[in-house]
């Protein structure tokens, strides 16, 4: 059976919205039909809650529809064809009265056609807050496009002015409230920086507010956590700023392997002492070998499990090394989401060509039978839909109805044990 999931990937238009959204005093409005605004609203309410109250009749204008994120222009046949002025101008009012620090319009890709003058309407209404329109996210681009463009565009906005830089300072570019748990894997990087004495500046598009974000300049260096998602500001912050920046040479911090390599790169660069992050690791390490090695004696699991990975290059690559390297695992699909990658297609390539399974990369994660799937809720539960029984870990959005309520993180020394946890539990049970 072909099944198509493709529709499923979120593009530049979603990366734009969510790179404004991932800012705490920040609004998009969305200028474009209803259909556009419920998932972005209800991604980024729930990815990032900004109000305490919920009650809907707190947003009972039209375009909040009882949602408290990207208030819409609701636009409908009529404005496509007389323009979406008198709608825009009408939200725009409402939401300037609000207590933002910045706000930005962003066209669906049907509005942009309309050819309507962003600018001067904002202009005209929004004269107390900083703003600014995207006409144009990309259209087709890829999610990362869309995300730096919107970042791209405030940062030449906020014009920072120039300062000396602090040796032992950085910012973090490419993480999103597109991907799971994203709050805590910043604060997880946070942490194990600061072990080695590197404070964070900010991490655009990631809870910062604005204020956090206007110290930018203070930083030493740019990491580059996510290539799909940063590669492209962190050489127009190098160009503007002339700030340095790296890439992560392991991918995202995914596993005990990729976060020592982390942790090794940026104290190489600013010539830190890195021991206590890495005894942070070996901690992490002592407890998965210790329940390992009771699970393996029993079960013989996780090693030879077949395992299939949906995610960007630069996570798929440090996650397929981590299970492949470390527990012994198989891969049996691994399918890359779109964007500019770092150079990982080309590595994750070479890895699997070296352990005899190149042959994997490109199979479809829904339709491959598997033991363990790391994907997003769409591709879980269209493999649901072919028969395929896996234990399934999401990495990714669009997700499933749980709710999560205590920490969890993808990343450092606690996500790698927060995944063998899930990876252990999942396959007692299929």
């Amino acid at each position: 059976m072909q099944i198509y999931t493709a529709s499923t990937v979120a593009d530049s238009f979603s990366g734009a919205i969510f790179a404004i959204e991932g800012i705490a005093d920040a609004a998009v409005v969305l200028n474009g039909p209803t259909g556009c605004k419920f998932y972005h609203s209800a991604t980024s309410d729930s990815q990032f809650p900004r109000s305490v109250d919920y009650d809907p009749l707190n947003y009972a204008e039209r375009c909040f529809f009882g949602q408290p994120r990207v208030p819409a222009t609701y636009l409908d046949s009529d404005d496509y064809i007389f323009g979406s002025e008198m709608k825009l101008a009408e939200v725009l009012e409402i939401v300037a009265a609000r207590d933002y620090s910045l706000i930005v319009v962003v066209n669906s890709p049907g509005a942009a056609l309309i050819g309507d003058d962003l600018n001067r309407m904002l202009a005209q209404t929004v004269r107390q807050t900083p703003c600014f329109s995207l006409e144009s996210s990309g259209f087709s681009g890829s999610f990362g496009e869309g995300f730096q463009t919107a970042l791209n565009k405030m940062i030449d906005l906020l014009d920072l002015p120039a300062t000396e830089p602090d040796p032992m300072t950085v910012n973090l570019l490419g993480i999103s409230l597109n991907q799971r748990y994203f709050d805590h894997n910043y604060a997880t990087i946070r942490e194990l920086l600061a072990l080695s004495g590197v404070q964070v500046a900010t991490a655009f598009g990631a809870t910062d507010p604005l204020q956090k974000i206007a110290t930018a300049r203070q930083a030493a260096l740019n990491i580059v956590v996510c290539p799909e998602n940063g590669l492209q500001t962190a050489k127009k912050l190098q160009d503007d700023w002339g700030t340095p920046y790296i890439v992560l040479d392991e991918g995202q911090p995914v596993g005990f392997s990729a976060t020592e390599a982390m942790i090794a790169q940026v104290s190489a660069a600013l010539g830190t002492d890195p021991d206590a992050a890495y005894q942070n690791v070996e901690k992490a390490r002592a407890v998965a070998y210790l329940q390992l090695s009771r699970y393996s004696s029993l079960l013989g699991l996780p090693k030879g499990a077949l395992y299939s990975i949906r995610a960007q290059p630069s996570f798929a690559y440090p996650l397929a090394r981590w299970l492949s390297e470390y527990l012994g695992m198989i891969p049996s699909a691994i399918e890359l989401v779109p964007g500019e990658d770092g150079g990982f297609v080309t590595r994750l390539n070479d890895f699997l060509s070296s352990i005899s399974c190149s042959h994997v990369l490109g199979k479809p994660v829904a339709e491959t039978p598997s033991e363990v799937i790391f994907a997003d809720a769409d591709t879980i539960t269209t493999s649901r839909l072919t028969g395929i029984t896996a234990a399934c870990i999401e990495i990714g959005y669009p997700v499933l109805s749980y709710l999560d309520i205590t920490r969890k993180q993808l990343f450092g020394s606690e996500g790698a044990l927060f995944l063998l946890e899930q990876i252990m539990n999942g396959l007692r049970f299929i």
